[in-house]
C-alpha cells in the first residue's frame, strides 16, 4: 500500500472517530439520565409508598404517608441510626404484592439473604449490620456517579430525602417546623394530609454529589435541610445536583420525577422543598 493510501486511511479513521466518540458519549449520558430517573421513581413511587421494616410484611397497597427519615431507635442519635432507605428494602427486593394467586413471586436474591440477618436494634455502623452497609444498593446510586469501593467500605448514596428549610429543621416535629417543614423529618412519618401544597408540587428526594454519605446511615448522610443562604442551590459543589450537567433530578411526593434546572429561582426551589410552599410558586422548571 502506498504512503498516500496510509494517509487517506488515517484520515478516514480520524473522521469516523470524531463522529463515533461523541455519539457514544451522548448515548452514555442519555442512558445515565434515564437510569437515574428510574432509580428515583423506584424510591419515590415504589419504595417509600410501600414502606415496611425488614422482617415485616409489605403493606397490601400504597401508603398515604411518607416514612420517618430514620429507622426508629430512641437510644441512638439520628446520625447513628439507620436511614429511611431501610423502609424501602422489602419492596425493592420483593416487588409490589401481587393479588394474582397464580403469579410467581420474585426470586429472592442476595439482599433477601442479608435482610434475614437484619438487626432492627443495631446502629448503622454496628457489627450486626455490617453486611447491609457494604451492600451495593443500586437504587441508591446515580448511574452517572458509580464508583469502586474497597472491601468492607460502606456504600454511598446520591439520593437525599428533603427535610425543609434550615439545616436543623429535620430534627423538629412538623408543628414546630411550621412553614419550614419538608417532606421528611428524623422521628415521625409525614401523612399526605399535611402536605398542603399537594403531592405533585412538593419535592421529597433530590440527587446530590456533595458531602456524600452511606446509604444506610441516618442523619445528614441521607436526610438534609436546606441552608437558605447557600445559593445557588443546584450545581457542582452546591447542596444539590452535580450529577448531571445543567440541573438535578428530583422525586416529587406523588412519585413523579422532574429535572430542575440550575437556574431555578431560589425562592421557587425553597417553596418546592417545603410542604406548604404557597400557591403560585411551583413553576420549578422555569429558568
Amino acid at each position: 500500500m502506498s504512503r498516500l493510501r496510509y494517509v487517506l486511511l488515517a484520515i478516514v479513521v480520524l473522521i469516523l472517530a470524531g463522529l463515533v466518540v461523541p455519539f457514544i458519549t451522548r448515548s452514555r449520558v442519555n442512558s445515565d439520565r434515564i437510569a437515574c430517573q428510574s432509580h428515583l421513581r423506584d424510591l419515590g413511587l415504589l419504595g417509600v409508598r410501600h414502606a415496611s421494616a425488614p422482617g415485616q410484611p409489605l403493606p397490601p397497597g400504597p401508603l398515604d404517608e411518607l416514612p420517618p427519615g430514620t429507622f426508629p431507635n430512641a437510644t441512638l442519635a439520628p446520625e447513628q441510626r439507620m436511614s429511611w432507605f431501610v423502609y424501602t428494602l422489602n419492596v425493592l427486593d420483593q416487588g409490589v404484592p401481587n393479588v394474582d394467586p397464580k403469579a410467581k413471586p420474585r426470586r429472592a436474591g442476595a439482599l433477601a439473604e442479608i435482610l434475614a440477618r437484619f438487626d432492627p436494634n443495631g446502629s448503622w455502623d454496628g457489627e450486626t449490620n455490617a453486611e447491609l452497609r457494604t451492600y451495593r444498593l443500586t437504587t441508591a446510586i446515580c448511574p452517572a456517579q458509580v464508583r469502586e469501593y474497597t472491601p468492607g467500605s460502606p456504600v454511598l448514596t446520591n439520593y437525599i430525602a428533603l427535610g425543609g428549610i434550615g439545616l436543623d429543621t429535620p430534627k423538629l416535629p412538623v408543628d414546630e417546623a411550621g412553614v419550614k417543614a419538608g417532606a421528611y423529618r428524623y422521628d415521625d412519618p409525614t401523612p399526605d394530609r399535611l402536605i398542603k401544597d399537594g403531592l405533585s408540587h412538593t419535592a421529597q428526594i433530590a440527587e446530590t454529589n456533595t458531602n456524600l454519605g452511606p446509604w444506610l446511615q441516618g442523619g445528614p448522610s441521607t436526610l438534609r435541610g436546606l441552608d437558605p443562604a447557600a445559593v445557588p442551590y443546584l450545581g457542582a459543589d452546591r447542596p444539590f445536583g452535580g450529577c448531571h450537567p445543567g440541573g438535578a433530578y428530583v422525586s416529587m411526593a406523588d412519585g413523579a420525577v422532574h429535572f430542575i434546572k440550575e437556574s431555578v429561582d431560589p425562592s421557587v426551589f425553597r417553596a418546592l422543598i417545603t410542604i406548604s410552599g404557597g400557591p403560585g410558586e411551583q413553576n420549578f422548571d422555569a429558568p
